[in-house]
C-alpha cells in the first residue's frame, strides 16, 4: 500500500489553485486528433503561478510541456 507523507502547507480541505493536466474528458487537437486519460489530474500552483511541487507523475500534453 503507498504511503504518503503529511504535507503541512496544504491542510484538508482547504481551497487552493491548480492547474489541470489530464482529464478523462476527450480533448480534441486542431489537426483532428483526441486524447483521452483514465484519470483527472492537476499540479497545484502558488499565488505567483509556480508549482508547488518538483515533478508531475504520470504524462501530460504536448501543448503543457511547451508552457
Amino acid at each position: 500500500k503507498e504511503t504518503r507523507r503529511h504535507n503541512p502547507t496544504i491542510e484538508k480541505s482547504e481551497i487552493v489553485r491548480a492547474v489541470i493536466v489530464r482529464t478523462c474528458k476527450e480533448i480534441k487537437r486542431n489537426s483532428g486528433i483526441t486524447l483521452k486519460f483514465n484519470d483527472n489530474a492537476a499540479v497545484i500552483i502558488d499565488k505567483n503561478k509556480n508549482p508547488k511541487g518538483t515533478r508531475i507523475f504520470g504524462i501530460i500534453t504536448q501543448e503543457l510541456r511547451k508552457l
